[in-house]
């Protein structure tokens, strides 16, 4: 294996300019106070972090995190039986339905998000006032990413060996004991990256929250984008750097109460 080791140059190269490189600079900007783009008059300043503590912050990661939470549990309660029925069914056109679930995802994502105001600004909906609200972003939110939510899982079911459910049922356990004991446990690692893939742009995105929202409902990525359409480089950086954190945190714990979960079942 050692002499494929050179491969992983090009990697690691790759790794350090996209990733650390950037992470770098924004710690260090986070750090100075500028004006725009101009840092010939860089000064050391903690301005940054004491932006942090303004309550309009607070609300806008809030309301990311309540997005986030309800895009994932709603495309959750949607998605796996849709990837059950796909996988368990004898329909020899499976393909075709896999087909029908990627062709959103072809489109392009702002043209979908017009095609929704334009909807809910129409006579039939206009009534209900959805525009504006938390629940017409959770709703957009959710037909944008639930196919995320769909094709892990399915993988994972269309990878479980027939023959333990089959089994289960010759045994005469119940068809929903057999799910809950059987099936749902074995596809549990798919139901943890459909939540992960899910959760990551629900809580980052910005594109829906401004234009189904508008305006009214801020989320973290709206706070970013009017950072640093402000240039104000050096709070943009920290609250970057902030989301991050709180995004990694986020999958460290996740990863670690699944972990925690695998052993005691086992």
């Amino acid at each position: 294996m050692k002499r494929f080791k050179g491969l992983a140059i090009p990697y690691f190269v790759w790794l350090m300019f996209l990733v650390i490189l950037p992470v770098l600079l924004m710690v260090i900007l986070s750090f100075l106070s500028t004006n725009g783009m101009d840092f010939s008059k860089a000064e050391a300043s903690l301005d940054a972090y004491r932006r942090l503590s303004d309550p309009s912050i607070l609300k806008a990661i809030w309301n990311s995190l309540v997005v986030a939470f309800f895009t994932v549990l709603i495309c959750l309660l949607l998605g796996y039986p849709t990837a059950y029925f796909i996988s368990f069914s004898h329909l020899k056109n499976k393909l075709f339905l896999l087909l029908l679930l990627i062709l959103p995802m072809w489109s392009n994502s702002m043209l979908k998000i017009v095609s929704w105001l334009r909807l809910f600004s129409t006579d039939a909906f206009s009534a209900m006032n959805l525009i504006g609200t938390n629940a017409a972003v959770i709703f957009v939110t959710v037909t944008t990413y639930l196919p995320f939510m769909i094709f892990p899982i399915y993988s994972i079911l269309e990878k479980i060996d027939r023959s333990l459910i089959e089994a289960s049922k010759d045994l005469g356990v119940p068809p929903w004991k057999t799910f809950f004991k059987v099936t749902l446990p074995l596809s549990m690692d798919g139901v943890y990256s459909g939540i992960i893939m899910v959760f990551l742009p629900a809580a980052t995105g910005f594109a829906i929250s401004e234009a189904i929202g508008q305006g009214k409902i801020r989320l973290i990525g709206n706070l970013l984008e009017s950072v640093f359409q402000k240039n104000n480089y050096s709070f943009g950086s920290l609250l970057s750097l902030f989301v991050s954190l709180i995004l990694i945190l986020f999958i460290v714990l996740f990863n670690a109460l699944t972990k925690k979960k695998k052993k005691a079942e086992e």
